[in-house]
């Protein structure tokens, strides 16, 4: 937030637009369902004024499948109250609040059953961000919980409970701001390392006496976080049954400028079966790591045309998209911002050098008002090209009192046609909108169509069901590692359908706080199968497959 002041890329990729013959775009269509869904979650971010700057980041959600039973669960992380963010930061650990998290068990019928208390979720801090995976290769998702406070690790027992055994596994118990953090597996042993992205040194807030003051175009607000001093970001190894050590310095990857970090990725963005790392800093420079391949990284945001925005301006990065919008074969990357500045996208031309392509994609005028927060690339009406979706909501109440700002902001759906951008919808309309932070995509009731959970900063969750009326096919893929880590994270995907071919790498984090649906979704367009599916698993196993059926999920297993 920001105040005032596989496969080797070659010629032959120009091939790989559009081959087959257009359908007519569909409208895409939302509609609230949270209502009659059982998913009554009430969000809490501070009091209505919003005088400390913890008051106005809000927090995050995950899709995942915790019992493994093909459905896709949620979990809601909720932030506290100042009262009870003064007694953690004075020792005194006030008890779990009821609602200080959400686990919804999905029953497959449009409902969600809250069985938050019988799985042993709970959190005594103030909650920001989760992260979601299999770091001990056990078959079952656990869940990282980020905190104002102490980050809290779940193992999931398999049996529909979970254990708290972040002090065991050897992450640091420092009260601490940490907010977006991601899995992945750097060094290539097939166990799930840890990024962890600090924000603010809420030691250094003084919350016992009155706000600090400060102001937005004239207008009262809190301070920072520009003049607050950063929270250092961690990489954790995964060291198997011994835990978790911290390697931050020994990789590479010390946040030497104690920037404001926010959105984790790990993402292999070079295609060279090394997985990268991408923060999204506020009020900062990005940060992109390039893995080495010997266990340290090269901090490249700058070469590669990632670190500011391509007006050379430094901007309030929160919220990251991550996908290949245009089918090139190369991942692309978008970051959302404060308003009076645009949301970058930042295309990749070639291996590690990216270009801000957001007036030409038709981004920069829509955008410009919005202050951003989760969004994601998706295809939502299975065309065969990623769409875009991005949820929005000013920091300051007040803002309504200024000309041209609102403090209500809209989710909003931009369609992908050719590369360009275009306003679809607003899914719950002008009278819905919030001031809205968190958020993931996820096709909660298997249909093929991706729908999306979105968190105001107070209030009740949004569940967005895509209701698009389209004949277009589509395939969605599990991949279950052996050989490496067992969720799959750095894998890379081709299918080839109709001529034409879409790629995507099994990532980990983005969104804003949140976790997207874990399998791989295609949109199909017209194409009634996919005629080549292509994987290079972690490690650089190739696998082929060939005329698989869509419109459904598959399970690949890594051979042996």
């Amino acid at each position: 937030m920001k105040t005032p002041a596989l496969f080797a890329v070659a010629a032959v990729l120009v091939l790989l637009v559009s081959a087959w013959a257009p359908m007519v775009a569909p409208a895409i269509r939302f509609e609230d369902v949270a209502p009659q869904s059982g998913i009554r979650a009430r969000m809490r971010c501070g009091g209505p004024t919003k005088e400390w700057i913890p008051e106005a980041n809000g927090s995050g959600a995950a899709w995942l499948d915790f019992d493994r039973d093909g459905k896709l669960d949620l979990l809601i992380v909720n932030g506290s109250t100042m009262d009870d963010l003064r007694q953690i930061l004075a020792g005194h650990m006030p008890p779990p609040r009821e609602g200080s998290l959400y686990l919804y068990r999905n029953l497959g019928n449009g409902r969600f059953e809250d069985v938050t208390a019988r799985a042993g979720l709970a959190n005594p801090y103030w909650g920001t961000g989760v992260a979601v995976a299999d770091y001990d290769n056990d078959g079952y998702p656990d869940i990282l919980v980020t905190n104002i406070g102490v980050d809290l690790l779940f193992h999931n027992n398999r049996d529909g409970t979970f254990t708290e055994v972040g002090r065991e596994a050897g992450l640091s118990r420092k009260i601490a701001w940490h907010t977006g953090a991601a899995f992945g597996d750097y060094d290539g042993d097939g166990r799930l390392d840890l990024y962890v992205a600090g924000y603010v040194d809420v030691h250094t807030l003084h919350f016992d006496a009155a706000p600090p003051a400060c102001n937005y175009r004239g207008v009262p607000g809190f301070c920072g976080p520009v003049g607050l001093k950063g929270e250092a970001d961690i990489l954790y190894h995964n060291d198997g049954p011994r835990g978790f050590s911290d390697v931050t310095v020994k990789a590479g990857v010390r946040d030497r400028g104690l920037y404001h970090g926010f959105t984790v990725v790990f993402d292999d963005f070079d295609n060279d079966g090394k997985i990268d790392i991408f923060v999204a800093n506020d009020s900062d420079p990005n940060y992109l790591y390039l893995n080495r391949g010997d266990g340290t990284f090269e901090e490249a945001a700058l070469s590669s045309g990632v670190a500011y925005a391509g007006d050379g301006t430094t901007q309030a990065n929160m919220g990251v998209a991550v996908g290949d919008y245009d089918n090139d074969g190369l991942t692309d990357l978008l970051t959302t911002t404060f308003s009076e500045d645009y949301f970058p996208l930042f295309h990749q031309q070639a291996p590690f050098f990216f270009e801000d392509v957001s007036t030409q994609a038709g981004l920069a005028v829509i955008t410009l008002p919005w202050v951003g927060w989760a969004c994601g690339f998706a295809d939502f009406d299975n065309d065969g090209h990623r769409d875009l979706w991005m949820a929005s909501g000013h920091v300051y109440p007040k803002a309504d009192s200024l000309a041209g700002s609102s403090y209500l902001q809209p989710v909003a759906v931009l369609a992908n046609r050719g590369g360009k951008f275009v306003k679809a919808t607003e899914p719950v309309g002008a009278n819905g909108r919030n001031s809205y932070r968190g958020g993931a995509a996820g096709d909660f009731n298997n249909d093929g169509k991706i729908d999306l959970l979105v968190l105001p900063i107070e209030g009740a969750p949004l569940l967005l069901e895509n209701r698009t009326e389209t004949a277009a096919h589509w395939i969605g893929l599990d991949l279950r590692g052996r050989t490496g880590n067992r969720d799959a994270i750095g894998a890379r995907i081709r299918i080839e359908a109709c001529g034409s071919s879409q790629f995507k790498t099994v990532r980990n984090g983005g969104s804003y706080l949140s976790v997207d649906d874990p399998r791989a979704h295609f949109g199909l367009g017209p194409c009634a199968k996919v005629d080549e599916l292509r994987i290079r698993w972690p490690g650089g196993r190739l696998q082929l497959q060939k005329n698989l059926a869509v419109d459904r999920y598959l399970t690949v297993e890594e051979p042996f």
